[in-house]
């Protein structure tokens, strides 16, 4: 495998997910691409480094992280990519989701209109039970890690059946 470095979003998706299992058991609730106060960046040659995040234990929306129980145990991951202006569908997610912002700035919207913000580098755990949907305010493509801890034929996303912006 070749590591470009810290700036090359594929690198960095590849480490993050490397490490998001790691990341899912603290206890904040962002986490920024920093190395923790009592931990160096760790280097194990000229060719690459490992910069931990910081632990997180609640959601964006406040609700503790909680592993599914099951027989059929997948993680699933996808590289999402919303261009400026766009806005994704309402949804929610039975399963824990990890997000890594590669690029740009993700606005988390939810129904009763709170918004969160995050910029490249930082990373959360998705709300899961609360409706929510990812918009893009800026002027650049926003790019996000998307990691779920799942189980086998259980959708990672629910959408609702009609149109909750109406409620």
């Amino acid at each position: 495998m070749r590591v470009n470095g810290p700036g090359d979003s594929v690198s960095t998706a590849l480490i993050v997910l490397a490490t998001a299992a790691a990341c899912l058991s603290g206890s904040d609730s962002v986490a920024t691409a920093q190395t923790r106060p009592d931990e160096k960046s760790i280097a194990s040659d000229a060719r690459e480094s490992i910069a931990p995040l910081p632990d997180l234990e609640t959601t964006v929306a406040g609700e503790p992280l909680v592993y599914l129980n099951t027989p059929n145990p997948v993680v699933s991951s996808s590289i999402l990519t919303i261009p400026p202006g766009g806005v994704s569908h309402w949804m929610t997610h039975p399963a824990p989701a990890y997000l890594y912002v590669l690029q740009g700035q993700l606005t988390v919207e939810f129904l009763d209109g709170e918004r969160r913000v995050f910029q490249a580098g930082q990373a959360f755990l998705q709300a899961r039970a609360k409706w929510h949907r990812g918009r893009n305010e800026g002027a650049l493509p926003v790019q996000f890690l998307a990691v779920f801890f799942g189980s086998k034929g259980v959708p990672t996303v629910l959408h609702p059946p009609g149109d909750l912006s109406a409620k």
